[in-house]
């Protein structure tokens, strides 16, 4: 392995294990508010309270452009990890309901500054032939915290201040391995404007598309997959239940998404993830009372699957991309992200409350179908695994 390979592993374990802290202090976070929150406002308060986070991250990627190109790309990510650190202590000791929601917005900012330059950086230091199984890692290193951070909740959900202490000190501790990879990050990564975010998308909407499917139906399955399984004949305890076992599946299957993306190729493995999210969404809808376990099985593929889409658009503009246009390209991508978590949950809402569970998932179904109907015809993406095998074979 050259020395030029070592340095730039060094500073993916550093961005990935800097990204693990945080997913653990937001995974903790999410729910946590809301669970402080119930006892103070309505449930239209508080939901509404809980849109702040993604108005934050959407107007993370309108400020972190101006940022960027000021100071470097690595020291926006330590300006990020700053501004997240400093919202989680005021969240910590606050609890009066604006402050809260401006709290919330501040933190998502923070987030999207770390966000962005994390995956730009990622796929710009990741060897070709490797760069499914790094976005795998990464993808993995952040749904770590939203399948731990719950069970914090769920084991003190009376004791909000120094949980939230805790995950400012977590969040703060992130730093370090940012501070590692500051300045190769600053002299690799090229700032981007924002008006390089609608060329990027134009270019490659296939990528986009897939991380739209992916981030809407995470957002929808964290939101309201609970109330969505309520309607089918299971409680509340098991839908709960169910969103544990989803973002399991979404753990665990990350690492096998992104060594599929470099070992059968990209298309390949988007066809997989489409076609078992589909299979899985279609068996619920029309499988009629299965039981708990067959769902939850079926909750474990699904929630692996549909994420895998996200994880190879991170590959996918790694792929296209070089540059300034993947610094734009990975905006794009954060704002795709953020946009669907936004509205998705809002149509899911509205779609269950006219269709019924069933028509919700034969929806999604069909979504799923038009996508993968699409990829297998249409979608032709650049492929490195062959060329890029060959020179890690050389390497090893």
């Amino acid at each position: 392995m050259t020395s030029s390979r070592i340095e730039a592993t060094s500073i993916i374990a550093a961005l990935v294990f800097g990204v693990l802290i945080y997913g653990l202090a937001m995974g903790t976070t999410y729910p946590l508010l809301g669970v402080v929150l119930s006892g103070q406002v309505s449930d239209a308060l508080n939901g509404l309270n809980a849109s702040a986070t993604g108005l934050g991250l959407v107007a993370g990627v309108l400020v972190m452009p101006p940022v960027a190109r000021r100071v470097g790309a690595g020291t926006t990510a330590m300006v990020g990890v700053g501004v997240m650190t400093a919202a989680l202590v005021v969240l910590a000791f606050v609890r009066d309901f604006w402050t809260v929601f401006f709290a919330r917005m501040v933190l998502g900012i923070g987030a999207n500054l770390m966000f962005i330059v994390a995956e730009a950086a990622l796929n710009t230091f990741a060897d070709p032939a490797r760069r499914g199984r790094v976005m795998g890692l990464y993808s993995t290193a952040v749904a770590v915290g939203f399948v731990l951070g719950p069970a914090v909740v769920a084991a003190l959900p009376d004791r909000p201040l120094p949980i939230l202490a805790a995950c400012a000190l977590i969040t703060a501790l992130a730093a370090l391995p940012f501070a590692r990879a500051r300045q190769p990050v600053d002299m690799a990564v090229r700032p981007a404007s924002a008006r390089g975010i609608l060329p990027a998308v134009i270019g490659y909407p296939s990528a986009f598309a897939f991380v739209f499917i992916g981030s809407s139906i995470d957002a929808v399955a964290i939101s309201l997959l609970p109330v969505i399984t309520l309607g089918q004949g299971f409680s509340l305890q098991q839908g709960a239940l169910f969103v544990t076992v989803f973002h399991v599946g979404l753990l665990v299957g990350q690492p096998v998404v992104g060594f599929a993306l470099d070992r059968i190729g990209r298309r390949r493995s988007v066809l997989v993830c489409g076609a078992l999210s589909l299979a899985c969404t279609l068996a619920i809808a029309i499988g009629g009372p299965l039981g708990f376990w067959p769902v939850a099985a079926l909750m474990l593929t699904w929630g692996g699957a549909n994420y895998g889409l996200y994880t190879a658009g991170l590959a996918l503009i790694g792929d296209r991309f070089a540059g300034e246009a993947l610094t734009a390209a990975t905006i794009a991508f954060a704002a795709v992200y953020a946009i669907a978590s936004t509205i998705a949950p809002a149509l899911a809402g509205g779609t269950t409350t006219l269709l019924g569970a069933a028509g919700f998932y034969a929806l999604v179904a069909g979504i799923y179908l038009t996508a993968t109907l699409i990829g297998a015809i249409a979608f032709r993406p650049a492929e490195p695994t062959l060329a890029g095998q060959e020179a890690e074979a050389q390497c090893d």
